[in-house]
């Protein structure tokens, strides 16, 4: 993608949760329904993380839901993930109008999950993680262990806690893992 699907997506992110919030149209996302592209009607897997700007390239999460498997097109998605994330993320109340301008929209697109047979393959900082045993599954996004400092271990073990499981689950045989990359852009650069 170019960026200028980057900023139309971003742009219509914005425009789903100012207009929930009852401030905009629709005209975003009424004129890619009208006209889409082959691009737009893609099903991808995909995540739309809203961050508060605290200060100077300081940000602290403040929403984050997304499909690690395209549900309906990238237009829907973008739209509906940003009024979830907004809106219905557990960890965070709802966002409020007084919040919005201080809100950085950051979008993920995905490829597709493949598993791997061992952790060595994870590539920090290139590669998602989506980790399952038994029912317990949990996703970091390929930004979140730079993001925060990981090794793969480290990594790791977040991600067994972040599952409902103890922190070396990773190394049991029963754990799977499968492995994305994604196109992550943001309102900031």
């Amino acid at each position: 993608m170019d960026t200028s699907v980057h900023k139309l997506l971003l742009a219509l992110a914005r425009e789903s949760i100012s207009s929930s919030l009852g401030l905009v149209s629709t005209e975003v996302y009424e004129s890619l329904m009208k006209n889409p592209s082959a691009l737009f009607k893609e099903k991808r897997g995909l995540f739309v993380t809203l961050k508060k700007r605290e200060r100077e390239n300081v940000f602290s999460l403040r929403g984050c839901i997304g499909n690690l498997f395209g549900l309906s097109s990238l237009t829907e998605s973008v739209a509906s993930l940003a009024r979830e994330a907004a809106f219905h993320d557990p960890r965070f109340p709802p966002v409020r109008l007084d919040e919005l301008s201080a809100l950085v929209i950051e979008i993920s697109v995905l490829s597709k999950p493949k598993r791997i047979a061992s952790p060595d393959a994870i590539r920090i900082g290139i590669d998602g993680v989506i980790l399952s045993k038994g029912s317990n599954r949990a996703v970091f996004l390929p930004q979140v262990a730079p993001e925060q400092g990981w090794d793969t271990e480290t990594m790791l073990e977040n991600l067994c806690m972040k599952a409902g499981l103890s922190p070396f689950a990773w190394k049991d045989s029963r754990c799977e893992l499968e492995v994305f990359q994604a196109e992550v852009f943001s309102e900031v650069h």
